[in-house]
């Protein structure tokens, strides 16, 4: 698998989790650096699942939820796909549940292996 700045990857049984591994993703910079890596992880890979992790990150522009949803429509277009997202500290997850995307648009779980359990594996 191709290296990355911003994320790291691992293969879960058939669960692509990507790990970001910045703690602060509000640099704009950065922020697009990241969509680029998450749209090509997932041109590269062809994952039908996708677990993004945010374990260790502290800061989080909204910004980042564009490339989420980039990559949520990218993997839907290609055969169904399907992305969670797991490990947002509790200022970040309010974010998503104040505009209405934490359990309508992305499924947030509180680890990696509850939304693996999510996704069908213990």
């Amino acid at each position: 698998m191709s290296s990355y700045r911003h994320l790291r990857m691992e293969w879960i049984n058939d669960v692509l989790v990507a790990r970001i591994v910045d703690a602060r993703l509000s640099d704009t910079m950065w922020v697009t650096e990241f969509q680029d890596e998450l749209l090509l992880l997932v041109d590269r890979e062809k994952p039908k699942k996708v677990l993004v992790s945010f374990h260790g990150v502290t800061h989080c522009s909204t910004a980042v939820i564009n490339g989420l949803l980039r990559a949520k429509k990218k993997l839907m277009t290609s055969g169904g796909g399907q992305i969670k997202l797991s490990d947002m500290h509790a200022p970040m997850r309010e974010a998503y549940k104040l505009l209405n995307l934490d359990g309508t648009v992305f499924h947030i779980h509180d680890s990696e292996a509850e939304a693996l359990a999510a996704f069908g594996y213990v």
